[in-house]
């Protein structure tokens, strides 16, 4: 979050929303590490619509 104080999606966009929340790009559940390759700073909003596409229960937690 120090490296990237922004969601990363949002800035994609051109629009700065503070990170709240990192989110592992692949889980930790199908092999994914904590590793900053496999992390992406998020604002909560993004956070649980990638949650949301991939089915998965997780809500703002």
């Amino acid at each position: 979050m120090k490296e990237h104080p922004f969601c990363e999606l949002c800035f994609k966009n051109r629009v700065l929303v503070p990170v709240e929340q990192v989110h592992h790009i692949k889980p930790i559940a199908e092999g994914g590490t904590h590793e900053r390759n496999n992390l992406i700073s998020l604002c909560k909003s993004c956070h649980s619509k990638i949650h949301a596409k991939r089915g998965d229960r997780w809500h703002n937690k």
